[in-house]
């Protein structure tokens, strides 16, 4: 299917800075090389590239599934928007507490890694609903043309973002938090 192709490279992307997360978050509990600065760069990431991006490019999935008679509050569409919405919220209360944290509020540091293994295992989910779920449900739904149509939308966010030299940006992102983790250790 075409649509999953082209969701393939984000989702890899994505999985690798949510695997850096996670180990940032593992690192966090009585490292005392941990900083939040790491978890406000992390921010960035989820900011830019999984809601201004990924999300966007959801819209096109939800707006097939609507189109083909799923309840928008629901279902599949239902529990996709539940799923940002709480990615959403997670990472801006991870946020939060990283800048508390950095303002010297040491109890923040707890918050932080609440929120950030909130992300984490909302993120997972997240993907693992697209690929195992809502892919086959479109595939089974929707037509040849429409999904021609969605793929080129996608095809078009991607070159927007590639126009801007965003892929590289995210991929060198991700890799500079593994990099500050390798500091951790």
């Amino acid at each position: 299917m075409l649509i999953t192709k082209n969701y393939r490279t984000d989702q890899e992307v994505i999985l690798r800075f949510v695997d850096a997360l996670g180990a940032g978050l593992a690192l966090l509990s009585g490292n005392k090389k941990a900083r939040p600065g790491f978890f406000v760069f992390a921010h960035t990431f989820i900011q830019e590239f999984v809601e201004e991006s990924l999300f966007k490019k959801e819209e096109l999935l939800i707006k097939a599934l609507e189109e083909n008679g799923f309840p928008i509050d629901d279902g599949p569409i239902g529990s996709l928007r539940a799923e940002q919405t709480k990615s959403r919220e997670a990472a801006e209360h991870m946020l939060s507490a990283a800048k508390g944290w950095l303002a010297g509020d040491e109890q923040a540091r707890g918050e932080v890694a609440w929120a950030a293994s909130e992300y984490t295992s909302t993120m997972r989910a997240h993907l693992e609903r697209l690929k195992s779920r809502i892919f086959p449900l479109l595939e089974q739904n929707i037509s040849p043309e429409d999904e021609h149509k969605i793929s080129e939308g996608l095809n078009t966010l991607a070159f927007e973002n590639s126009a801007k030299g965003d892929e590289e940006k995210y991929v060198k992102l991700v890799e500079s938090l593994e990099e500050e983790l390798s500091g951790w250790k």
